[in-house]
């Protein structure tokens, strides 16, 4: 319910009503916020008609109402997208869903093969230590590289404003 001071063509400033009529001019209110609404009975839209063309107060006060009606109204339609969108919308959303379930995938296949061929690597005989050696060397660089760019990309992604999406 609405408890602040209520502007009208029967108020004055003061929020202090005029000609003091307050308790018919709020029915009028009620009636002409019911009738922009589409609320009303038949009985009391005819009521309300007749006072609309008896008095200029009355008037004034609904012409008031309906233009804040028609342009809240104006303001705040949404149109509905059309059917191609929702679906471009839907088809998106699985896309980026199965392609980064497909990654964890992929990623746990690569983590799990290389605990395995690390456990292999150590464990069974058939190389001597310094061809061991002369193989795990590059596999360290390459294992310091990727976090050295992961490290780098991910604080990219926070300080970057250029890589947010942009929504219009």
């Amino acid at each position: 319910m609405f408890t602040g001071r209520r502007v009208s063509a029967w108020h004055n400033p003061n929020g202090n009503k005029q000609n003091g009529m307050s308790e018919l001019q709020e029915e009028y209110e009620i009636l002409i916020s019911g009738y922009l609404d589409g609320e009303l009975t038949p009985e009391d839209a005819q009521r309300l008609e007749a006072m609309l063309a008896s008095s200029a107060a009355c008037r004034r006060e609904f012409d008031a109402m309906k233009q804040l009606v028609t342009g809240t109204d104006a303001a705040l339609r949404i149109d509905e997208p059309p059917d191609e969108v929702w679906d471009e919308f839907v088809d998106g959303v699985y896309n980026q869903l199965e392609r980064k379930t497909g990654w964890v995938i992929f990623c746990l296949g690569v983590v799990a093969l290389a605990i395995y061929g690390t456990v292999l690597y150590f464990s069974e005989p058939w190389a001597s230590a310094l061809t061991k050696f002369f193989i795990g060397v590059p596999v360290v660089g390459l294992a310091v590289l990727f976090v050295s760019v992961l490290r780098h990309r991910l604080h990219v992604i926070k300080t970057d404003r250029y890589t947010k999406e942009v929504h219009r």
